[in-house]
């Protein structure tokens, strides 16, 4: 019977774990340390020069550490800034919510990864449990100077040991239906929350397309009417007297000029800007008709995808935005959804409306 509680309060203890790591959740030392490392693997990864997690993760079963990154990653130049700065919290301690904290837009991939491994040591703790494996002690003493009791009496004692381990054991079970109705309800608030953020995103995607039809419909429409009024208006004919020759106006008509931008800075500035196409700098087609207002989209090009895909953080997120483009792992091309527009200021190209783009494989 003892056996059969302990396994109980084992399983309902895991089962509790396996529910869902709440932001609450107050880690151990080593989860501590686990858990600044998938933040640092994720950065890597975000970065473009992460290896798979797999590895670290058959590297060490227990959870890869700092160092364990480290030994992969120190050749990188970027790697340094992101140890330094997540080995000097190792000793801070803290929850789930302060690690998302730290994970920033990383924190969805990090939680998921840290509730996995909560769960394997939750489960690697419940087939560790000790075992009672102590001899049985003898129910009466051999000594023949002790009365023995009556048998009614043993038996109502019996009974009672009997019902106390029963009520026990209903108690775990109990607390393992709970700990199932939580997981259970757990799972369908992530569903649903995770359904109305899609609804959520296409809805705006749609808005978002509408509004750029609409816009377009609508230039369309105002460079018909000027259109119309260059035809319909009278041309201007000067009579010279003198010589007798006659002299057309025209109206003269807007040049469209076209510039290669390069990735913009923290001020949303384009650093440079070319009339001719420079791989490896290029990575941003703007056009304008003023040379004050302009429209700009990622250049069509595929080495231009490629070089922009490597690291899209720093090439791409300051001058567009998009469904999740800050992770472009096994992505190839990218599709301007809609232009985005820059206006001249001080000699250099600025940032109004961000472009709306998206990957394909």
């Amino acid at each position: 019977m003892k056996k059969l509680i302990t396994t109980c309060l084992a399983i309902m203890m895991m089962l509790v774990a396996m529910a869902q790591a709440n932001d609450s959740t107050v880690l151990t030392s080593t989860q501590w340390q686990h858990a600044l490392a998938v933040i640092a693997q994720y950065e890597a990864l975000n970065s473009g020069y992460g290896q798979k997690t797999e590895t670290f993760e058959a590297q060490a079963p227990q959870g890869y550490t700092l160092d364990d990154l480290d030994a992969t990653y120190r050749s990188q130049s970027q790697w340094e800034a992101v140890y330094n700065r997540l080995k000097a919290l190792e000793n801070d301690g803290g929850n789930m919510a302060k690690i998302k904290q730290l994970a920033g837009s990383l924190a969805q991939h990090v939680e998921r990864d840290m509730t996995q491994y909560l769960q394997s040591q939750s489960a690697q703790q419940e087939q560790l449990a000790p075992v009672d494996t102590a001899p049985p002690m003898p129910d009466t003493l051999a000594v023949t100077d002790v009365p023995q009791e009556p048998a009614e009496q043993q038996k109502s004692g019996l009974n009672g040991h009997l019902l106390f381990d029963i009520l026990l054991a209903l108690l775990a079970l109990g607390g393992l239906a709970t700990a199932l109705l939580t997981r259970t309800e757990l799972k369908k608030l992530r569903h649903a929350t995770r359904s109305e953020l899609e609804t959520t995103n296409e809805n705006m995607q749609q808005l978002a397309n509408d509004v750029s039809q609409h816009v377009k419909a609508l230039l369309q429409r105002v460079g018909n009417i000027e259109a119309n009024q260059r035809v319909m208006k009278p041309r201007h004919v000067e009579h010279v007297h003198t010589d007798h020759v006659v002299h057309e106006q025209h109206p003269t008509e807007a040049a469209t000029h076209t510039f290669y931008l390069s990735k913009p800075d923290e001020n949303d500035c384009f650093n440079r800007a070319s009339d001719q196409f420079e791989l490896g700098n290029s990575l941003f087609e703007l056009t304008t008709t003023d040379g004050v207002h302009g429209t700009y989209q990622v250049i069509d090009n595929r080495d231009v995808h490629r070089f922009a895909l490597m690291m899209p953080t720093e090439n791409l997120t300051r001058a567009c935005s998009g469904n999740a483009i800050q992770m472009s792992a096994g992505m190839t091309r990218i599709v301007t959804d809609r232009p985005g527009e820059a206006v001249l200021d001080n000699g250099q190209w600025r940032i109004i409306v961000k472009a709306i783009i998206h990957y394909e494989a």
